[in-house]
């Protein structure tokens, strides 16, 4: 498949795979295989590309490309392009993830392709997240009575609404910190009362000493890693362990490294994360004194996409 990948000419046969592509979607071709086609060939030169060779076709062909404002009529990707609250992979891009949207005042086009990405790897990935996050809730709920909990960089927080914990009341208290207003707006609104008490904050309020929560039960920041540096994420994590009582669990993620939906994401979405191996997330524990872990737990999803650290406090 492409074998004018290491060409001279890579970048214009590029070019040309993609004009054969919206020829395919533009006469109402098989639009499935045209996607498939479209989604292998983005994971391929992602990986096989240097970082260099790999930006330049994002912004030389992708960018100025018509299959562009093809795939753009997708309400989902077109919101990640366009990044209407200032920055990458908000709140409201993820609920496109969660519950598959039937109407979405788009194209049939747009919608076609909405539910094509919907369905990959990357999404499945998102959604059981949110999963394992409420069943880490409830499971918290039935180990300590009245818990607190610190989500940091929370959306919506979308889990505590399946979260059985949450609904009957057997949390103490979740604080939901994030440095969306309009966020926490949404969060507000779902969970009115004083069991989740929404928290305006930045990663930087934290690293500074302004933002601290002791004697928490369970901290968990599941969607901000991918966008830290080693060096930050190392930090944070030292300073969120710290927040935890004897027996507290901190909980980090981070998506993995050959992830298949980060060619797409980069191409057509503007939206880049950092993708890290075990060893990398790993290295997130490294300012904690050994002394103070009473257990190192790693594992991945379902699908292999995204990491899990679970560091357990002594």
């Amino acid at each position: 498949m492409m074998e004018w990948v290491d060409w001279s000419n890579a970048l214009e046969r590029a070019a040309g795979w993609l004009d054969d592509i919206h020829w395919q979607i533009s006469r109402g071709g098989q639009l499935h295989a045209a996607l498939e086609s479209l989604f292998r060939g983005l994971t391929l030169l992602h990986r096989k590309w240097d970082r260099e060779e790999w930006t330049r076709f994002c912004l030389e062909v992708v960018r100025t490309h018509p299959l562009r404002e093809l795939i753009h009529q997708c309400p989902y990707t077109r919101h990640g392009f366009d990044k209407p609250r200032g920055y990458a992979g908000d709140a409201v891009l993820i609920d496109y993830l969660y519950k598959e949207l039937r109407s979405s005042g788009t194209t049939q086009l747009g919608k076609d392709i909405y539910h094509f990405l919907w369905r990959q790897s990357g999404p499945r990935s998102v959604r059981e997240r949110r999963e394992l996050l409420a069943q880490e809730l409830d499971a918290l709920a039935e180990r300590v009575h009245k818990p607190r909990v610190l989500s940091v960089a929370c959306g919506h927080l979308r889990e505590a609404e399946h979260s059985r914990a949450v609904a009957e009341g057997r949390i103490g208290q979740l604080i939901a910190f994030d440095q969306d207003p309009l966020s926490l707006e949404v969060v507000e609104r779902q969970h009115p009362g004083k069991l989740v008490q929404p928290v305006r904050g930045s990663v930087r309020s934290i690293l500074l000493g302004k933002a601290s929560f002791p004697d928490m039960d369970f901290v968990y920041s599941a969607g901000l890693y991918d966008y830290l540096s080693e060096s930050v994420a190392a930090r944070l994590t030292r300073l969120l362990f710290g927040m935890l009582r004897p027996g507290g669990r901190l909980l980090v993620a981070n998506f993995a490294v050959r992830t298949p939906d980060a060619g797409f994401l980069e191409a057509f979405m503007d939206w880049s994360l950092i993708y890290r191996d075990e060893n990398q997330v790993r290295a997130f524990a490294s300012e904690i004194e050994p002394a103070q872990l009473a257990n190192v737990e790693m594992f991945r999803d379902s699908v292999q996409n995204v990491i899990y650290m679970v560091l357990t406090r002594r």
